[in-house]
């Protein structure tokens, strides 16, 4: 089985996913904040923003992840 990359370029799509993971969580959660002292509420806009940053993060991570894969051939 040949290997695939060096260590580094292994380090750097390591640190590229958890980027991608990370970013729209944090965005989530500053913006959320941000509208929930705008309007007065409490953590409505927090919850609703930080679930979403998890659902993008999640498809970040996997249209990264299967982006070398060859496509599947139907029988």
């Amino acid at each position: 089985m040949k290997r695939k990359g060096s260590p580094l370029e292994n380090l750097a799509l390591v640190s590229y996913i958890g980027i991608a993971m990370v970013v729209p969580i944090l965005a989530g959660v500053v913006g959320g904040r941000w509208l929930d002292n705008f309007f007065g509420t409490r953590s409505v806009f927090l919850l609703i923003l930080i679930v979403s940053g998890v659902i993008i993060g999640f498809r970040n991570v996997f249209a990264i992840t299967t982006r070398n894969l060859p496509p599947r051939k139907r029988k």
